[in-house]
C-alpha cells in the first residue's frame, strides 16, 4: 500500500518560482493593507532574530557566507555560558539582599548546592530569579528546608504559574497543631438517621469569585503543588474547637450539630514548601464570606 503524506499548509510552503515583477502602475495602486502586512512580517522576523541572537545564534542573512562554522559554534557557546553566569550572579546578589536571622550552624549539603546551581543557571526571568535567591538565603540559614524535588518543580514553574500560586497562598489556611496548608471551600451536612434518604447538604464557596478559577486549580494540580481532588474530613465532634489562620487573622470553628465535615484542597509537601516563599495578603472578602457561610452551622469566633 502506498502511503501519501499530506502537503504542508500553504502558509508554510516556500514558493518554487518567483512572482512576476510588478509594474510601477501596479505598485502605485497596491492597497495600503499589503504594505502594513509586509512591515509586520519584517517586525516579526526582527523579533525572531533578536531572541536567537541572545542565544548566540545568527541568521544567514546577518552572517558572512565565509564565516567559519567553528567560530559560530564558539560564539554560541560563549553567549550561552555568559547568560548562565549572569543568571547565577543575579541570584546570588538577590540572596545576599535578604536579612535573615542566624539559624542552624549546620552547613548545606554539597549535593544540594551543586544541583541548585545546575538548575538556577537556566532561570532567566527576574521574578523567578528572586524566588531562587530567596530559596538559597533560607537554605543557608536552615539547611534541609527545600528538597531537590521542590527545586525541580520550581525550575519548571513559569511566571504565570507563580502568580497562580500566589493567589492560592492568599486563600490558604493553616490549622493549629497541623503541618501544612489547605484552602477551605465549605462543608457538608450529612443526613440524620430520621432523614437517611435525603441528599447531604453541601455548602461551598466558588473560588473563581476570589481570582482562583478551576483551570488555575488544575494547573496547580498538574505541577504537583496541591492534591488532585477535594478532601473531606471525617465527621467533626461537637466538642471540637479548631483554630485556623488565614493571612494574619485567626478564627475558631466549633460545630453546633453532628454530621458536619469540612471540605478543602490541600497543598502537597512541595506546594507548602514553596508557599513559604510567597508573600500574599489574605483576601478579606473571601475570609468574610467563608466565616459567614460557616456561621450557619458552626460557632465562629
Amino acid at each position: 500500500m502506498k502511503i501519501e503524506s499530506n502537503p504542508p499548509p500553504t502558509s508554510l510552503v516556500k514558493p518554487t518560482q518567483s512572482k512576476p515583477a510588478k509594474s510601477a502602475k501596479t505598485e502605485a495602486n497596491e492597497p495600503a493593507q499589503s504594505k502594513v502586512e509586509v512591515k509586520s512580517a519584517g517586525q516579526m522576523r526582527d523579533k525572531m532574530s533578536h531572541w536567537f541572537m541572545r542565544a548566540g545564534i545568527f541568521s544567514q542573512a546577518s552572517m558572512n557566507a565565509e564565516t567559519d562554522f567553528s567560530k559560530s559554534v564558539a560564539k554560541h557557546q560563549f553567549v550561552k555560558a555568559q547568560r548562565k553566569m549572569r543568571n547565577l550572579e543575579r541570584i546570588l546578589n538577590l540572596a545576599m539582599e535578604y536579612s535573615l536571622e542566624q539559624g542552624s550552624k549546620e552547613d548545606i549539603d554539597p549535593d544540594w548546592f551543586f544541583s541548585f546551581v545546575d538548575m538556577a543557571e537556566d532561570i532567566n526571568s527576574p521574578a523567578m530569579q528572586e524566588l531562587w535567591g530567596k530559596i538559597f538565603a533560607v537554605e543557608i540559614g536552615h539547611p534541609g528546608t527545600f528538597s531537590l524535588k521542590t527545586l525541580q518543580i520550581l525550575k519548571n514553574l513559569t511566571h504565570k504559574d507563580a502568580k497562580i500560586l500566589k493567589l492560592a497562598v492568599g486563600l490558604g489556611a493553616r490549622k493549629k497543631t497541623e503541618h501544612g496548608m489547605k484552602i477551605l471551600i465549605g462543608y457538608k451536612q450529612k443526613p440524620s438517621l430520621l432523614s437517611i434518604f435525603k441528599i447531604p447538604q453541601i455548602h461551598q464557596l466558588n473560588l473563581a469569585s476570589y481570582g482562583l478559577a478551576y483551570p488555575d486549580l488544575l494547573s496547580l494540580m498538574d505541577l504537583g503543588l496541591i492534591y488532585t481532588s477535594e478532601i473531606e474530613t471525617s465527621e467533626l465532634s461537637t466538642d471540637s474547637r479548631s483554630q485556623y489562620r488565614i493571612g494574619q487573622e485567626t478564627f475558631h470553628l466549633s460545630p453546633r450539630r453532628r454530621g458536619l465535615s469540612l471540605q478543602y484542597y490541600k497543598f502537597t509537601t512541595t506546594g507548602y514548601e514553596l508557599s513559604k516563599l510567597v508573600h500574599s495578603k489574605a483576601k478579606s472578602h473571601y475570609l468574610e464570606e467563608l466565616k459567614s457561610m460557616f456561621s450557619d452551622d458552626f460557632e465562629v469566633t
